[in-house]
């Protein structure tokens, strides 16, 4: 059982813990290597064989690790795994927190990353503390700036940054503030 409480939905999504039955369609996105053209090199479901990549998710703890990995589903087809969420770099203080999100190819252009998104931000707006959200896009990946853009999110500032590659990456760097009012404080679900 995933240590990851965490289980959001859209009318359309299911995003929650990676369960075991993942293991294959973990395995095929890795397999994908267009899923991973505008992503680190250190993603956490690329370490080791994909068994212990699943494993490795499935004991991540927000609060422990500062990230967690979720599991992105369509309600039409609950059993395949179409994606992957993040939350990470959450800081102590509970304030901040970046996030993030890949679709298996033959999911993107559907509505899922915004979806997604939309999800995310509603959960951090009901479950959390966190006042700023970051996240990280390369430019060349238009199609995530336009969902950041259109969920309400500023560009800042282009910059680079270690995604392990062999020179630094130019990342554009999106924030959101999410103001204060029905947030209750991080807590399991």
């Amino acid at each position: 059982m995933p240590k990851t409480p965490i289980c959001m939905e859209t009318d359309s999504l299911l995003i929650r813990g990676l369960r075991d039955r993942d293991l294959e369609g973990l395995a095929a996105m890795r397999r994908e290597p267009e899923v991973y053209r505008y992503e680190p090199t250190f993603l956490a479901e690329l370490r080791g064989t994909p068994r212990e990549a699943l494993r490795a998710i499935q004991e991540m703890d927000l609060l422990k690790d500062r990230q967690c990995i979720l599991g992105i589903y369509e309600k039409s087809d609950p059993e395949t795994l179409a994606g992957l969420a993040e939350f990470y770099d959450y800081k102590p203080s509970g304030k901040v927190l970046s996030l993030g999100y890949r679709l298996r190819t033959a999911r993107w252009g559907r509505g899922i990353g915004s979806g997604c998104l939309e999800a995310m931000l509603r959960y951090l707006r009901r479950h959390t503390r966190v006042e700023l959200v970051t996240a990280h896009v390369i430019p060349a990946n238009r199609a995530s700036a336009r969902i950041l853009l259109k969920h309400g999110f500023e560009h800042l500032v282009t910059k680079p940054e270690d995604w392990g590659h062999d020179a630094p990456t130019a990342a554009d760097v999106y924030t959101l503030d999410l103001p204060e009012g029905e947030n209750r404080g991080l807590e399991a679900e």
